[in-house]
């Protein structure tokens, strides 16, 4: 798509609002795209590069990633659930933009710092760079789903995965050089950014005029960075209480054992991106529900949950009696995987993904601090938990540790959000 059409295509788009449905269909459609081409990207480099570039490729992922997470101070998260325009849109995108910059200097000083070969810098930056377009992005994406648009959010997340995957296979393929194709697929998201995205995003606040990206002032940037910063150590606390029962079962049940955990784990991934589609489609929508008719919103609560327990009982149902012979089918034989080892981790994917559901209404309901307190006995009991059951018990230890984190985080958001409405 040139961009000339990219334009074009931003201008005579009509921006009325569709249904329910087509927005969860859409959101599923545009992350399974979006997700899919993240994986071709990794084929295209090994296959036309090589696995050492693959590596340079990982690394830049592994070292912005993180930072990126908690410098977005879940800002499209709180932008969605603004139904009272409580902030401005350009204070959220001066806030991002402060946050990208900090971390492209974080970045920037870490890859002066370490040893690392200068063709190893030139990824990690060029990566990075490509996380900070997608981080602007992700603000508009936010003001897309406050004025339930989500099916413009899957367009262009399509958009910027056929275009930069192209853009990447074709460079890596011509320069045999990682940050070179990374450097392509940074000018094509860059480009849908500024020739689709953005109208799109003036078009809603108004007009094609400059005035809805106008910076904030810095008392408004520092009470909106404030009030985001709860929900930006709740993203820390979860990852870090996904990763410590890995990180303790390497060390005491060595690499092969953290990878039948990992590759097991990995097959209930895919049913995230369904409840995910649904918690995107229903945030601003429960904040809406929450400021005008609480009893609306407990009733889309409730159906939420009945969602989740009909899908959950069935997928756990469809692991214990065929879970151990898709790993099989997938991974090969392996034989420390046991329909209870595969049953419970696809628990710990749906319970988490319960309370992700439960976290969309309490970030619906503007309650950024108890989330924060709830994450963090959260990390606790998962911390202790690993180290009591992991030494012993192995894989198993690891997944009854997640088990329990998993269960606590669902029974208090549960009771969270039931005080609250």
């Amino acid at each position: 798509m040139t961009p000339a059409n990219l334009e074009s295509g931003a201008a005579t788009l009509s921006l009325a609002e569709p249904t329910v449905r087509r927005n969860i269909a859409s959101t599923l459609a545009g992350s399974l795209v979006f997700s899919g081409s993240q994986w071709l990207i990794t084929v295209a480099i090994a296959r036309l590069g090589s696995m050492a570039m693959v590596g340079q490729y990982a690394l830049g992922l592994a070292v912005c990633s993180p930072v990126f997470a908690f410098t977005g101070l879940q800002i499209r998260a709180v932008q969605a659930t603004d139904c009272t325009g409580a902030y401005r849109f350009s204070d959220y995108l001066t806030v991002r933009a402060v946050g990208t910059v900090c971390t492209l200097a974080a970045v920037a000083a870490m890859a002066w710092l370490m040893p690392w070969h200068r063709d190893t810098v030139l990824v990690v930056l060029a990566v990075t760079c490509a996380k900070a377009v997608d981080s602007f992005s992700d603000v508009l994406y936010g003001l897309f789903q406050l004025r339930d648009r989500l099916d413009l959010i899957a367009r262009a997340m399509s958009i910027r995965a056929v275009g930069g995957l192209a853009a990447l296979t074709l460079s890596v393929a011509v320069s045999h050089s990682a940050a070179a194709a990374v450097a392509s697929l940074t000018v094509v998201w860059l480009a849908a950014l500024l020739l689709y995205e953005r109208p799109i995003a003036s078009r809603m606040e108004g007009g094609q005029s400059a005035t809805p990206f106008r910076a904030a002032s810095a008392a408004t940037c520092r009470r909106l960075t404030v009030l985001c910063l709860p929900l930006a150590f709740v993203l820390l606390l979860l990852g870090a209480a996904s990763s410590l029962p890995r990180v303790i079962l390497e060390r005491h049940a060595g690499q092969e054992s953290l990878g039948v955990f990992a590759a097991v784990a990995a097959m209930s991934g895919a049913i995230g991106l369904l409840y995910s589609a649904l918690g995107q489609t229903a945030l601003p929508r429960l904040a809406r529900m929450f400021t005008g008719n609480r009893k609306q919103f407990r009733s889309a609560m409730g159906r939420m949950m009945l969602f989740s327990a009909a899908v959950g009982l069935a997928v756990m149902a469809g692991a214990w009696f065929f879970g151990v012979r898709l790993v099989t089918l997938v991974y090969g034989s392996q034989s420390a995987v046991t329909p209870e080892l595969v049953t419970g981790l696809v628990a710990v994917g749906v319970l988490s993904n319960t309370s992700s559901l439960l976290g969309a209404g309490l970030t619906a309901s503007r309650r950024f601090w108890s989330q924060l307190v709830a994450a963090l006995i959260i990390f606790l009991i998962t911390a202790v938990a690993s180290a009591w059951l992991i030494p012993g018990w192995g894989v198993r230890g690891a997944m009854y540790a997640g088990l329990a984190g998993a269960c606590f985080q669902m029974a208090a958001l549960g009771c969270l959000c039931l005080q609250e409405s």
